[in-house]
């Protein structure tokens, strides 16, 4: 019977986790990385119901686990601090990751990272590819030298950007959010800035609250498009496209 590691992170349980922010309140923050590689000592923790927007449910995660259990023997094995250990004890057949890592701008790359250490297949996009997707910059900048459509953009990696950022000559309406989420983490109504005297306080806030570079850009209107690829190379197929649409 094939053995498939599950690997996920699980969104905590709400008075739990507050018990836990308590505890370690006067703990050392944890580090970011901005688009250059330096670290950023973080100094304003997300806001608890926006910190775990990329976990999934305990109910996501059994429904996932029971599809998995239709092939084979699932062993779980959470993306947390002990996940190399578990994986180098259990040794399964295969990897399916939908794990979203612990911390940094790079945290979507270590399940991966450590499955090809340790030579275990998994599913989903390598390490370079994830970590490269969380950084909104240098994507789009890949895009772009594909010649690949992409808005105009700016990235604010401190308070002293943001005076000459308002100073230049935009075309609003914009859109401002952190560079290194996903999942929605950070926006709100108010990262779309219709103004010039709009700009700057909701650049600055998103400085402050999620300790790391701001991407700037032209808003898009419009529906927004998911095309997910099913298998590699010539086997590779696009599933059914999914809309949001916005409007």
């Amino acid at each position: 019977m094939t053995r498939i590691g599950f690997a996920y992170n699980q969104k905590p349980d709400p008075i739990a986790a507050n018990a836990a922010e308590a505890a370690h309140a006067d703990e050392e923050p944890p580090s970011y990385g901005d688009s250059s590689g330096s670290a950023t000592t973080v100094a304003t923790a997300p806001p608890l119901a926006d910190a775990f927007a990329e976990w999934d449910t305990p109910e996501t995660i059994d429904a996932v686990a029971a599809a998995l259990a239709r092939h084979g023997e699932v062993i779980r094995l959470e993306a947390d601090d002990d996940f190399p250990q578990r994986l180098r004890d259990e040794r399964p057949d295969i990897v399916f990751n939908i794990a979203e890592g612990l911390r940094g701008p790079n945290r979507e790359a270590h399940v991966p990272a450590i499955c090809e250490f340790y030579g275990v297949p998994y599913s989903g996009s390598d390490p370079f590819t994830l970590a490269l997707c969380l950084d909104k910059a240098r994507t789009k900048e890949t895009l772009r030298a594909h010649n690949i459509a992409t808005p105009d953009w700016h990235l604010v990696r401190t308070a002293d950007d943001v005076a000459p950022l308002v100073r230049r000559r935009w075309r609003f309406p914009l859109f401002a959010k952190p560079v290194h989420e996903g999942s929605s983490k950070g926006i709100t109504e108010r990262n779309h800035v219709a103004d010039a005297a709009a700009l700057a306080p909701v650049v600055n806030a998103l400085l402050e609250e999620y300790s790391q570079p701001v991407i700037v850009e032209h808003f898009l209107g419009g529906a927004e498009f998911t095309s997910a690829v099913l298998g590699n190379g010539r086997d590779a197929r696009v599933l059914p496209i999914v809309a949001l649409d916005f409007g």
